[in-house]
């Protein structure tokens, strides 16, 4: 598909037309500074995207911009403008810390039956006391639509092929994209090594060669202060797929990468941290294919890793911060025998991580389900999977899913339905819904096929069912994918594996999704 070559000049309220006229849409429009107002107030500069390299243009059919402010210690602010006015109708900011911009294009006034069709949000920055502000870049996201960004590099995805890799949001609001796998041209598996970081609010992509790291279905675990703890994975080599025992520390600001020794090989596990900082590490695949039943855990405020006493003999399980998030839940699996339906929940005492069984089991057993937050700060959903002991078939794919809490009264109400499928991704929005997309499916056919249904998954309220609401289909069905709620509502899904019961194909796109807003 190609793009759109106009220009809109919001100054003089005029399209300067090349190619398509009047349509409004991928492109890039910089509002320079307007200066400082009195009183310390500012407008600030604002530099607005709306370039894409697929889907509606941004501003297509918008007649006009809302223009919302929210900060600490300020009350909301939000003016209406024409889009011909564009920037010039930013509310002006008072000195304080936590400035947000947030940009709606609605294709008439709302009084007058307007609907949100483009979405856009700044990321948090600071106003000084003499009025002093930084440019504000805000990318501005058709609502609804799988677009593909448009990067530096023009309407490229990915600087190399991946599935089975990790992406994780930083604290600056960017995207770390780590390792995975590829296929070949002969179709052989070779492990990818590159680190890229993707920023949402530039649309830039950028390779990090001091943090490459070789692995695959490893885990990326987000510790404070910014950096990414990545623990073992897979790497394939002329004997076979060998799983490590490596860990590293990467920090993007610095591009350097700190060893962390003693921990075992596992690929095919799961990590997560706690409120502090501290990462439990369970399960996986370890060496000559046995399921790792050695738990560990890392302290990010020491650098120390140690043993956890409660053995997890799990493959296919998640683990969540659940609550406040200094206890952690281990959800489902299979141990290589049976499937395991109980749910442990972790907390560090002492010097360890020690369990505590709540009496919580699966109604329905599964492995290879996605675990998310849902409906509540104490309450995680564990949906889709299957209940086979090993790999997925047709007839043991699962459309349905459970709440689960360690509080008795917060698992109440009906889990929703999705589309059966197992290794979907799911990812938790700022407002409390779920988005879920790709995985195993069998669309009708015989045989195992990568999916392309999304849906999202809405709340109940007080304990109510939860609504579904699906999603237009991705361009290509994919598994072994990543999905990363980013700063400004929208979602980030990365590469993954197309198989469609004839060929395997390693995708290198890129593709953001911006949900209709609630209110």
């Amino acid at each position: 598909m190609g793009r759109s070559n106009n220009r809109w000049d919001l100054t003089a309220g005029r399209s300067v037309g090349r190619g398509r006229g009047r349509r409004l849409g991928w492109m890039a429009l910089t509002v320079a500074a307007l200066g400082m107002l009195g009183g310390c107030e500012t407008r600030p500069p604002v530099e607005l995207r709306t370039e894409a390299c697929s889907g509606t243009p941004a501003l297509e059919g918008v007649s006009y911009l809302r223009w919302r402010v929210t900060g600490e210690g300020m009350q909301p602010r939000e003016h209406f403008t024409t889009v011909e006015v564009g920037a010039a109708g930013v509310p002006t900011l008072p000195p304080g810390k936590g400035r947000v911009v947030e940009v709606r294009g609605y294709t008439a006034m709302p009084r007058q039956g307007g609907r949100v069709v483009a979405v856009g949000r700044s990321r948090p920055f600071e106003v000084r006391g003499g009025g002093e502000a930084p440019t504000v870049a805000i990318a501005l996201r058709r609502v609804g639509e799988f677009v593909r960004p448009r990067l530096a590099q023009g309407c490229a995805g990915l600087g190399e092929a991946r599935a089975g890799h990790t992406a994780t949001l930083l604290e600056d609001g960017r995207v770390l994209l780590a390792g995975g796998v590829r296929l070949g041209a002969d179709g052989r598996p070779a492990t990818v090594s590159a680190v890229e970081v993707f920023d949402p609010a530039t649309d830039t992509l950028e390779r990090v060669p001091a943090l490459d790291s070789a692995r695959a279905f490893h885990t990326a675990t987000r510790l404070p202060g910014g950096k990414v703890l990545l623990v073992g994975g897979e790497e394939e080599t002329p004997e076979g797929t060998r799983p490590l025992a490596s860990a590293r520390v990467l920090d993007v600001t610095a591009g350097t990468a700190t060893p962390v020794e003693g921990l075992r090989a596992r690929g095919h596990h799961a990590a997560a941290a706690d409120a502090s900082g501290r990462v439990l590490v369970v399960g996986g695949v370890g060496v000559n294919g046995e399921v790792v039943s050695e738990a560990e855990g890392y302290d990010a405020a020491t650098g120390r890793s140690f043993q956890v006493g409660t053995p997890v003999r799990r493959v296919g399980m998640g683990v969540s911060p659940v609550g406040d998030g200094w206890r952690l839940a281990v959800v489902g699996g299979s141990d290589g025998t049976a499937l395991v339906p109980e749910v442990l929940f972790f907390s560090y005492q002492g010097d360890t991580f020690v369990a505590e069984d709540t009496g919580e089991r699966l109604r329905e057993p599964r492995r290879d389900a996605a675990l998310v937050p849902f409906g509540g700060p104490g309450r995680l959903l564990y949906v889709g999977g299957h209940s086979s002991v090993g790999a997925a078939m047709m007839r043991t794919l699962l459309a349905s899913s459970q709440i689960v809490s360690p509080d008795a009264a917060s698992r109440q109400g009906q889990g929703p339905q999705i589309f059966a499928r197992s290794e979907p991704c799911a990812v938790a929005l700022q407002d409390g819904r779920v988005l879920t997309l790709g995985g195993w499916g069998s669309v009708g056919l015989d045989e195992l096929v990568s999916d392309a249904h999304g849906e999202l998954l809405v709340p109940g309220a007080e304990g109510g069912a939860a609504g579904l609401l699906g999603l237009p289909e991705l361009e290509r069905s994919r598994h072994q994918h990543t999905c990363t709620a980013l700063e400004d509502g929208s979602v980030l899904v990365a590469g993954g594996l197309e198989e469609d019961g004839v060929r395997r194909t390693t995708l290198d796109d890129l593709f953001l999704y911006m949900p209709a807003p609630l209110d």
